[in-house]
Order: C-alpha cells, then sequence, then structure tokens
C-alpha cells in the first residue's frame, strides 16, 4: 500500500528545515555603518601628521570584510621626523540600517582601539604600525539580526604620503545572521517526526 504524507506534515517538515538552516537564509544582509575615529597626541614627538578619516552612510553586503576608514599620512618637510610611542587611536562603529530598517535593539556603537608606534620622516618613509588592541569575536545585536565582528588584520604598516595619497585602510569582518526561533523550529520538527511516523504505522490509511 502506497502511503502518502498529509498537507500538514510536508509544511511542517519543510519549515522545519527552513529554520534549522536559518543561517543560510541572511545571506547578503545589506548593512549600512557610519564611523568616527581619533588619532590622541600622546606619546607623539614633533608634528602630529597622522589622522583619521572616518566614514558616513557606508554599507557593504554581510557576511564580508568592510572598511573602517583610513588612515591619513600627511608629509614632513624634508629633513624632519615625528615619532609616535605608543600614540592611542580608536575607531568607533555604529550600525545605521540593517536590510533598509533602522535596528530596534542596536548593540552599537562598538569602539576599536590601539596604538601607534613608529617614525614618519620627511614624505616618502614611514615605520608607523597601528597595532590594534584584540577583540576576538564581538557578538552583538541589531533589530533581529546577530552579528560577529572580528578584525582579520591587528598590526598593519602605514604607509608615507607618497604612497596611495598617505591613505592606510583599516578593516574589519561582520558576519550576520538572523537568530534561529528555536522554540518554533523545534515544534515543527516534532510535527514532522510525527507525520513520519504516521506514515510508518500499519494502522494507518
Amino acid at each position: 500500500m502506497v502511503r502518502r504524507w498529509s498537507g500538514v506534515s510536508k509544511l511542517a517538515l519543510a519549515l522545519s528545515l527552513l529554520l534549522l538552516t536559518g543561517a543560510n537564509v541572511s545571506a547578503g544582509t545589506l548593512v549600512t555603518y557610519s564611523t568616527s575615529g581619533t588619532v590622541e597626541s600622546g606619546g607623539v614627538s614633533g608634528s602630529g601628521v597622522i589622522s583619521f578619516k572616518s566614514l558616513t552612510d557606508a554599507s557593504f553586503n554581510s557576511p564580508s570584510f568592510f572598511s573602517l576608514g583610513d588612515f591619513q599620512v600627511a608629509a614632513l618637510p624634508t629633513g624632519t621626523s615625528t615619532t609616535y610611542t605608543n600614540t592611542p587611536f580608536s575607531i568607533t562603529l555604529i550600525a545605521n540600517q540593517v536590510d533598509g530598517e533602522v535596528p530596534v535593539p542596536n548593540g552599537s556603537p562598538i569602539v576599536i582601539s590601539g596604538v601607534l608606534n613608529g617614525t614618519i620622516t620627511g614624505g616618502n618613509q614611514s615605520t608607523v604600525r597601528a597595532l590594534f588592541n584584540p577583540i576576538g569575536e564581538v557578538p552583538f545585536q541589531t533589530g533581529e539580526f546577530a552579528n560577529v565582528l572580528t578584525l582579520p588584520v591587528t598590526d598593519i604598516y602605514l604607509v608615507p604620503s607618497t604612497t596611495n595619497n598617505g591613505v592606510t585602510t583599516a578593516e574589519a569582518h561582520l558576519r550576520t545572521t538572523v537568530p534561529e526561533p528555536t522554540t518554533i523550529a523545534l515544534f515543527l520538527a516534532t510535527l514532522a517526526g510525527l507525520g513520519l511516523r504516521r506514515l510508518r504505522s500499519p494502522s494507518a490509511a
């Protein structure tokens, strides 16, 4: 005898599989964000020539690498130099929109910090490194989206003014998923299991 799935069982199984693979549903989430960065004056010997170019209403599709903004190195007169010794910097990330909506709740702003060490000489020499403080994996919520922020590179050299106009980009990585509605998923999985049990039962029509 051929036994058939009921409509409820088919629907329950399909929805269960969809919910239990929720991480794949949210691929390509559009994130619109802004950053604000500062380089402090502490530990600077000479004229301060390093600044940070912040971003306004930038966007990317998560999961992805994305720019936090740029370190900008200005030229010094020939024969002069500036040394940075554990000079603090910080970058603040704010998620403005996720998939076109202002997120509530919003787990940002997130502050990323570090120090600068090295010397800028004239317009074409730089040994300055930006060393970011370790953050590991930073989880935060934006609306219904769960996010994990990481820093792929935590130690970058800043180019002099004669290379790429003195611009060095700081990058991060964001992975965004829709949290699994666990209770619903388990409920639907149970329904699907009951459907399978009914299918195998000798008394089923």
